[in-house]
């Protein structure tokens, strides 16, 4: 049985979309109760400046099993892998500009982009040393990503380099210039081939080093420079859509460049869109890449899927074209994706069919111990630094654009209790430092001086001081329900999707909580796209509360204005031009929060006038415009110390208004397969990276995986 330290103490749109539709019954933020297995839905990770590989450090261990450095006797007791993946072969399609996305799966018939560290989320790129104690005959192996390195040269250029050993399944250079074909047609595919607003800004230079930069003004376009951090939060990233084959993509782009009208080059994204590629086309054309690929037929099965190692020995025998760099890591020959839907995971997991999954092992979980075989065990676990949750308020409801209204309301709510019935209270972290941020960041990006200054909002019902709160708003309870100042029940909506089973628990405890304490709740379940819909600012955002997912890699990731209905950034879109974004000049963004406020300057206070309502005027005030601030966050002349500072205003203007309520970060994690597998202790550091979300994709592709010499293993407890 493994055990861990105290986790506090140890401290595109398309992919945020499969993850909800895709896996099923998620918990967002990048944070799949059930995934981690292959989904993307990328984070910013910030790289290191230099862009460089890390080296290892790590020590290590095993599952409990004895090992050692000799060369292994005998036969691994299996030759394959098993992991879920929510799709079908009936209705996959690698094209990744299908207007239904059934691209999952192909998470594990590409290469790694890069790794990312889940603890720090410090980047790592092709040639990182991994030490590994817990294979036979391997000190340490060399893992092969995509990216390889990039320099930025600010403010407006980006050059990453790809590894030149990178392959197509069928022997075909994986380089930059698939990737500037690729690129090239998803921009006509956007309609921008007779946009005079926009320009293609990318290019291969080489045929291992791409080029892209934001416009400097000289082609007509607005001058777009950018700090040195927002470039490198941007490079060389360790999740996205990578490039389908020049075969498949060439024959658009000519097309495109051969269109002569708008409606020619809608007639070829027409048919870009409906041009499916099946497992077949995959395999027969040889298009993925990565280490494991398809073979035949026979390996495409209705419930499963089965991929064979690109290794020297299949090379040798022609039964693959090149042998893949990371598949000399392993002595996994075969690779199994599971498929499925609705609750075929847990019956896949409880039949002890899955190998690998993303998730930890705890009471009151999607896998409490008792629901999984002795011989699948958590392996490691680690608290999520970019994925929680938060209340999304939206102040265009009469309620909630008071200020004392939102304060009293989130005093009123258990939301430690919120955090576990909804996603159990071994995965739910209470959040401590009220900065907008979540924990993890905010002792990163903060002193612990100013952390310490700032108000503690209550995490626990305090139905006392939220009564306080409600009549320094204007509110009195008549009867056991408040009412407003206009003499009508207080009441508000919560709704939150019904395809995310973590989000009913939270959005109940609030409806429990806000209805005993006397302010009424009208809960509503919606299924995913009416859901998206209604929190969508061109649609009108007709929602006025919601469970939501919380989680960037960066502080500028947070304190940001996004206008998608996927946006946890602190601004949202422009008020009656909610799909654009707010510029310095704005006066309100589409949830109606005014952007030139006061804030309190002594850090931490909380005082407001009675009946404050939507932009209280304060005796001891600090003017911030807040559209300002998140320009001045990007601006290449803002110095570290200024930046800091701009930091600290944006913590400040939601320590003091509570726009929203970010109420936990997950523990989060990965089980598996101890019997057959032998795995890298917890403080090893090959449990330590992840691709997009979860650390599967990094240990299978990786080739960091072992089959055991034998199935000795220790009970769990």
């Amino acid at each position: 049985m493994r055990e861990y330290d105290n986790l506090r103490d140890r401290l595109s749109r398309r992919q945020y979309a499969q993850l909800v539709a895709g896996v099923g019954i998620t918990g967002l933020a990048g944070c799949p109760s059930q995934g981690g297995d292959g989904t993307t839905a990328g984070p910013e990770s910030t790289p290191t400046d230099s862009g460089s590989a890390e080296t290892s450090s790590g020590d290590g261990g095993s599952n409990g099993t004895a090992t050692d450095q000799s060369t292994p006797e005998g036969e691994p007791v299996t030759d394959e892998i098993r992991v879920f993946q929510a799709n079908s072969p009936s209705v996959f399609d690698a094209n990744l500009w299908a207007p239904q996305d059934n691209t999952t799966g192909m998470g594990f018939m590409t290469e790694l982009h890069a790794l990312s560290n889940v603890h720090t989320g410090e980047m790592a790129y092709s040639g990182l040393e991994i030490e590994t104690p817990w294979k036979q005959g391997k000190d340490s192996v060399s893992i092969m990503t995509w990216y390889k390195d990039y320099r930025v040269e600010a403010p407006y250029d980006v050059y990453e380099t790809h590894d030149d050993r990178a392959t197509y399944w069928n022997g075909d250079p994986f380089d930059a210039e698939a990737r500037e074909l690729h690129d090239h047609v998803h921009y006509f595919q956007n309609g921008n081939k007779f946009n005079q607003d926009t320009a293609f800004q990318n290019e291969a230079t080489s045929q291992w080093e791409y080029h892209w930069w934001n416009s400097d003004g000289s082609n007509g376009l607005t001058d777009n420079p950018q700090a040195k951090h927002i470039l490198e939060s941007q490079a060389a990233p360790n999740d996205g859509d990578m490039p389908l084959h020049p075969d498949f993509t060439r024959p658009y782009y000519e097309r495109y460049q051969d269109a002569s009208s708008s409606d020619e080059a809608q007639a070829v994204t027409d048919d870009l869109t409906s041009d499916r590629i099946s497992l077949q086309r995959l395999m027969e054309e040889g298009w993925g890449s990565g280490p494991y690929e398809i073979r035949s037929e026979d390996d495409i099965g209705s419930a499963r899927l089965t991929l064979h190692l690109r290794d020297e020995a299949a090379a040798s025998s022609g039964d693959t074209e090149v042998a893949h760099p990371n598949a000399s890591n392993t002595n996994v020959s075969k690779l199994a994706l599971m498929w499925g839907e609705g609750d075929r995971r847990q019956t896949l997991a409880s039949n002890g069919s899955l190998d690998l999954n993303g998730n930890i092992v705890a009471p009151n979980s999607l896998y409490p111990r008792e629901s999984l075989p002795d011989h699948m065990q958590e392996l490691t676990r680690w608290l999520r630094s970019s994925g929680g949750d938060k209340w999304r308020l939206n102040w265009n409801n009469k309620h909630l654009q008071n200020l004392w209204v939102r304060r009293a309301l989130v005093a009123a709510v258990d939301w430690t209790a919120a955090g576990a019935n909804g996603w159990g209270s071994e995965r739910s972290v209470p959040i401590e430092n009220h900065t907008y941020l979540l924990d993890t960041q905010s002792q990163a990006t903060f002193s612990s001086d100013f952390l310490d200054s700032l108000h503690s909002w209550p995490m626990k019902s305090d139905f006392e001081t939220a009564a306080k709160y409600l009549k320094r708003g204007g509110y009195s309870k008549q009867g056991g329900q408040w009412v407003g100042p206009d003499g009508n029940p207080a009441s508000i909506d919560v709704t939150f999707s019904a395809g995310i089973s973590d989000y009913a628990g939270a959005a109940q405890t609030i409806k429990a909580n806000l209805s005993k304490f006397g302010f009424g709740v009208n809960l509503s379940s919606q299924n995913g796209s009416t859901w998206q819909s209604n929190l969508t600012a061109k649609d009108g955002l007709n929602y006025q509360s919601t469970i939501f997912w919380h989680g960037y890699g960066n502080p500028f990731g947070y304190y940001n204005s996004t206008p998608g209905w996927w946006s946890g950034t602190l601004l949202m879109g422009k008020a009656g031009s909610p799909t654009e974004r707010v510029e310095p000049s704005t006066k309100k963004d589409s949830q109606g929060k005014p952007l030139q406020v006061q804030i309190p300057s002594e850090v931490g206070s909380i005082e407001a006038p009675d009946e404050a309502g939507i932009k209280p005027s304060l005796s001891n005030g600090e003017e911030i415009n807040l559209a300002q601030i998140i320009y001045d966050i990007r601006d290449p002349e803002t110095s570290e110390e200024q930046l800091q500072e701009l930091y600290r205003k944006c913590a400040r203007y939601y320590n003091y208004y509570l726009p929203h309520f970010v109420f936990h970060q997950y523990n989060w994690g990965a089980w598996g397969n101890v019997r057959d597998f032998e795995w890298p202790d917890p403080a090893n550091r090959g449990l330590d990276y992840e691709r997009g979300f979860g650390i599967s994709a990094a240990l299978i592709l990786g080739g960091l995986t072992e089959a055991s010499y034998n199935t000795d293993f220790q009970p769990p407890e």
